[in-house]
């Protein structure tokens, strides 16, 4: 019988693929067409039995076990940014090509680290995973790193750095240290100077002292961990340098923002004598770098810090760093948003992650217009996370069903503290467990955008309202132009 092409799939204790570009069906036979799942370009996939029948192999992937086309796998992995849905605020999951894990801010409440135990199927483990992830926190408000506060808790999960935009803020009358006039001297380089901070006792008490408290918890499971500062000096995050090639493609992650100035011989971070606004506007942003594409990741950056970014690179003639393929808006669709910086930005893809229960009525309108007119072509694509969630499959219904699910896991794991008996324990934790699992696979499917890229094809995908015969996403398909040198629309919807 045929065997599956070794330059299909990678060997091991277990082999595995990964699904091709644009998507793939797990088919329940090795004839017909009727399926189980519909997987992304970059899917996990292992592979059960190299003998092809049908032009087929046998795989299991996303809990199903089924025959997949050989002409949709592939050996290598992709990169892969996942936008996910934590409510009011910003949180992506980031794997790069080389199966590393970076969590770039994590929202305010849970829903990071119940995204973080679906994917890595936590449940019910005790021991931590065998590798550590990577922290990128932009900026110190709380839609932001908060939800670090519950992953930093899990023992299951370690870290290796934090990257962080060298402003902490703490208690006291000045929040990020020494400032005189506009300028702000305190910035935080260095893990020693980082730990000194976050260990004194007094920066976790009091007013503004939670995001001192919040890096402190991760010292508990973590504390070999390392934590950079990063500004517009250090170009890029370090071992993701310019010249960093993964499978003979560049991966790289440049560093953008903040933009540091110099007065007397010290460093220092403008300041506009508002706190709220400084630390937004001097949001740690990276652009990464992945053979022809480009993605922006800018945290909260308002119109203030947008002009003087947009005029620190007009003025060294570098308008052409901030032009990207596809972007994280900024700032949650605000309408503080500095317009020459969006036009420079020019991305054909822009992602707004948003939530219900703010009062700021994000996305604004004129944002979402500037958006589309800014970006790069005629059919520029504007994805929100709110909007995906926003579906039918969220009923009154859905929403009383969740809410019991929340009260029954909180109800249960209260109860489970006064239970002595050791099968009745293991039988409550089951149901903890199971209420769990059905929480957080909603809160997963549904919201989350999925940017997909080998370079040179990209995706981006989000669940369907209700699964058609033959799809269970909403995908569009970009691929890059040698003529327009940009990623251009090619499965237009």
């Amino acid at each position: 019988m045929t065997q599956l092409s070794k330059e299909l799939y990678n060997e091991g204790s277990v082999n595995y693929c990964f699904a091709e570009y644009p998507s793939a069906k797990i088919f329940k036979k090795h004839t017909g067409k009727s399926w189980f799942n519909h997987l992304l370009f970059g899917d996990y996939v292992k592979i059960l039995n190299t003998d092809i029948k049908n032009k087929r192999v046998r795989v299991r992937g996303r809990g199903n076990t089924g025959w997949m086309k050989v002409a949709e796998i592939r050996k290598d992995r992709i990169l892969e940014v996942n936008f996910v849905d934590i409510g009011q605020g910003d949180g992506c999951h980031m794997v790069t090509p080389d199966d590393q894990h970076f969590i770039i801010d994590a929202g305010k409440g849970n829903n990071m680290n119940r995204y973080l135990t679906w994917r890595f199927y936590l449940y019910n483990k005790k021991k931590p995973m065998s590798f550590p992830l990577n922290a990128v926190i932009s900026h110190s408000d709380l839609d932001h790193y908060g939800g670090f506060r519950d992953i930093f808790k899990n023992k299951l999960l370690h870290f290796d750095k934090i990257y962080h935009n060298c402003l902490v803020e703490r208690p006291g009358n000045l929040p990020f240290g020494e400032q005189k006039d506009n300028s702000i001297f305190e910035l935080v380089r260095t893990s020693d100077e980082m730990k000194a901070l976050i260990t004194n006792g007094a920066n976790r008490s009091g007013t503004r002292s939670t995001y001192c408290k919040t890096l402190n918890t991760c010292l508990k499971h973590s504390e070999n961990v390392e934590f950079k500062g990063l500004m517009e000096e250090n170009k890029y995050v370090d071992q993701y340098e310019k010249e960093n090639k993964i499978r003979n493609k560049q991966f790289s992650m440049r560093v953008l923002g903040p933009i540091h100035e110099e007065k007397s011989g010290r460093k220092f971070l403008r300041s506009i004598k508002n706190t709220g606004k400084d630390k937004n506007g001097h949001s740690l942003i990276l652009k990464l770098i992945y053979d022809k594409v480009r993605i922006l990741l800018g945290g909260d950056v308002n119109s203030e810090f947008g002009e003087i970014i947009h005029k620190y690179y007009k003025d060294k003639g570098e308008l052409n760093e901030l032009v990207v393929d596809a972007a994280k808006a900024c700032h949650h669709g605000s309408n503080h948003f500095n317009y020459e910086f969006l036009e420079s930005i020019n991305s054909g893809v822009t992602v707004i992650s948003s939530g219900d229960e703010e009062s700021y009525g994000h996305p604004r309108p004129d944002a979402i217009g500037a958006f589309g007119k800014c970006g790069y072509g005629k059919r520029p694509l504007i994805f929100s996370t709110e909007l995906s969630r926003s579906n039918v499959e969220i009923t009154l219904s859905k929403a009383k069903e969740l809410n019991k699910l929340f009260n029954k896991v909180e109800e249960l794991t209260k109860g489970l503290k006064t239970i002595t008996d050791l099968v009745e324990a293991a039988g409550v934790r089951k149901k903890i467990t199971a209420a769990n699992k059905k929480i957080n696979s909603f809160l997963t499917k549904y919201g989350m955008i999925n940017l997909r890229t080998d370079g040179k094809r990209m995706i981006m995908a989000s669940k369907l309202e209700v699964q058609s015969a033959h799809s269970k996403w909403d995908i569009h398909n970009l691929e890059y132009s040698n003529q327009s040198k940009r990623f251009e629309l090619i499965k237009e919807h």
